[in-house]
């Protein structure tokens, strides 16, 4: 099976890179395509060209403007990363007759609590407006396509700005860090697990059990409230976590209550312990 990653230089894109290519020998062949470059004319057009050179059985596109502002800037760039690039890529790929699925991620802050469409943001808009074109793309040249709703993913070398970093950072510089009250529901899936579900899909897809466009959300079905989280894991490290939870007013347009109803792909369960995890990730850098 030949898969090509898209954003393999990213959080989500170089785990599934790493931890596909361990298997590269028996079952896999990886094909990194150029770094991501803010979606670049020059840097679309030569992905385009390796997707061309390598004809991968599937794609992986973990590559995407994540900017939550909404100046003219940022438009032009979210556009260009998230619907643009996407429609070129795969007007590339299906020129291959063996081309079997397109796999993407999209995000919670496209939902409500009820799962319906309501965007927090531009980058959740643009998210959802790519699905559009997944389901025209996979219908007329019959490929399957797969958009995986992230919620709050988790894990090694995570170099995001996520609320979990900013208490890694003030857990290892022993640094007060000041939040909001914390009521906000997280749901965390490990990257590891991730990689998983991702696993399961590809091998699913070459074996024809998936067929068209599906969209499935990545949850652990275990929300917790960032306030509850910190406790828990101040309770179980060497070290206690210095937080003034209330100390600051909740972001603009911030996502409070969990998403209820899950639509997670089938056969697919997030087992980790997220404090036992979170520990390891805390401790192993002190």
């Amino acid at each position: 099976m030949k898969i090509g990653i898209i954003g393999s230089t990213g959080f989500i894109g170089s785990n599934l890179n790493n931890n596909f290519s361990s298997l590269a020998k028996t079952k896999y062949k990886i094909y990194c395509f150029s770094s991501f470059k803010k979606t670049s004319s020059e840097w679309v057009n030569k992905v385009c060209k390796e997707i061309k050179y390598f004809k991968p059985d599937i794609i992986i596109n973990c590559a995407a403007d994540q900017n939550l502002y909404d100046n003219k800037k940022a438009i032009i760039n979210l556009i260009n990363s998230n619907i643009t690039a996407n429609s070129l890529f795969l007007t590339q790929a299906v020129k291959n007759k063996n081309f079997k699925g397109f796999i993407c991620f999209g995000t919670k802050w496209e939902f409500d609590e009820n799962r319906k469409f309501n965007p927090l943001n531009l980058y959740a808009a643009t998210k959802h407006a790519n699905d559009s074109l997944l389901k025209y793309f996979s219908t007329k040249n019959n490929f399957t396509a797969i958009s995986l709703k992230i919620f709050d993913i988790y894990g090694n070398d995570n170099k995001n700005k996520t609320i979990l970093n900013l208490l890694l950072k003030s857990y290892k510089k022993n640094r007060i860090l000041k939040i909001s009250p914390g009521n906000q529901y997280l749901d965390y899936v490990h990257v590891d697990e991730l990689y998983d579900l991702v696993k399961i899909i590809c091998d699913d897809i070459i074996k024809n059990k998936l067929i068209g466009f599906k969209t499935f959300t990545v949850s652990s079905k275990k929300p917790i409230k960032l306030k509850s989280l910190i406790r828990k894991l101040d309770y179980t490290l060497k070290y206690p976590l210095k937080v003034k939870i209330g100390a600051k007013r909740y972001r603009k347009n911030e996502a409070m209550k969990a998403i209820k109803k899950i639509n997670n792909y089938p056969g697919w369960k997030s087992k980790l312990n997220l404090i036992k995890e979170l520990n390891k990730i805390f401790d192993g850098q002190i």
